[in-house]
Parts: structure tokens; sequence; C-alpha cells
């Protein structure tokens, strides 16, 4: 049993008896590293992604309401600065009344740019009584902006008009139509 062929099956038997004295720490050496505070401030950063469900969002201003946004599911996009909607249903208000109501099958908040994308079938009613449908739909929460771009029909009692851009500004209260607008009165 001399040589060096025989004390090859030393080897393995030696690893495997030895292993409660080496193992812990060398189990410890191979885990990944666990993220600590300083890797947090780093710039991983948890909790940025979640899914929540029946919300309810306010935006209030110097005390005075801006909008209210309801959706039976909310959740962050893969930018992790937007947040996905599903069944939106959105008031706009004016002079602390509500005077807007939109409802879309989807819709998107950019927070950076404080844009609120509508599309999937967007419905817009005015307090006064009109109708406004249109494929996508654009709230500009700085400027009190509302934009449609791919096309709009205002249905009213006594009138239906279509255009191709709609721009209606909240503070001042003006509509504007444009491109290709047609009339018909009833």
């Amino acid at each position: 049993m001399g040589g060096g062929r025989n004390l090859l099956w030393f080897i393995p038997l030696v690893l495997l008896l030895g292993w409660p004295l080496y193992g812990g720490v060398l189990r410890e050496f191979l885990a990944p590293p666990e993220l600590g505070h300083a890797a947090l401030r780093a710039g991983a950063s948890p909790g940025r992604r979640f899914v929540m469900e029946g919300v309810r969002l306010y935006q209030d201003l110097a005390g005075e309401r801006q909008w209210r946004i309801e959706t039976p599911t909310l959740r962050t996009g893969p930018a992790g600065d937007e947040l996905l909607l599903a069944a939106v249903e959105a008031v706009l208000f004016r002079e602390g009344r509500e005077h807007l109501f939109i409802v879309a099958g989807r819709g998107r908040y950019d927070s950076v740019g404080e844009i609120l994308y509508l599309d999937d079938q967007v419905q817009l009613r005015e307090e006064a009584g009109f109708i406004l449908v249109t494929p996508s739909l654009s709230y500009h929460e700085g400027q009190r902006r509302v934009r449609g771009r791919a096309g709009v029909e205002i249905n009213t009692p006594e009138l239906r008009v279509r255009g191709r851009e709609f721009d209606y500004d909240l503070v001042g209260g003006r509509y504007l139509l444009s491109g290709d607008v047609r009339f018909n009165v009833r």
C-alpha cells in the first residue's frame, strides 16, 4: 500500500471528515454580500416597485383641490418615476368645484413631467354638459391644460363637433379645437 496512487482515496476522506472545521468559513466566504446601509445609499432602492388595488389619489395645491383619480389597480412603471393605472376615473377641479369628469381604459402618470396620459376610449364630460370622446388625452398639471391630439368628437344636445386637436385651459376656461373642424347642428 505504499505509493502515490493508493493515497488518492485519502484526500476525499480528509475533506469529508474535516467539513465541520472549515465548512462554515468556506460557506461564509462564498455567500453573496448582503445589502447593508452603505449599499442602499449607493443606489439600491428597495420599495420603488409596488402594486396597489382600489386606489384614490388626490392632488392639492395651496389648500385647493386640483384633481382626484380613482383606479382599481395602480403600479409603478419600468422607469420607476411613472405610475400605471387601469380603468381610470378622474375629476379635475376648477375654483374648488368638480369641473371635468374623465373616464379612460388606462392611464400613465409621469411624476417628473407632472403629466397624466390617458388612452383607450377616453370620455371627458364637463359640468356644463358637453361630452368629448377621443382615443387619447393628456393633462399637464403644471399648466392646468387638457390636450387631445388623436382626433376628438364633442357632443352636446344641440351639436356635434369633430376636429383633430383639442386644448382646454382650466385656469382661463378657454377651449381651442383645431385641425379640419366640422360642425353638425341638430
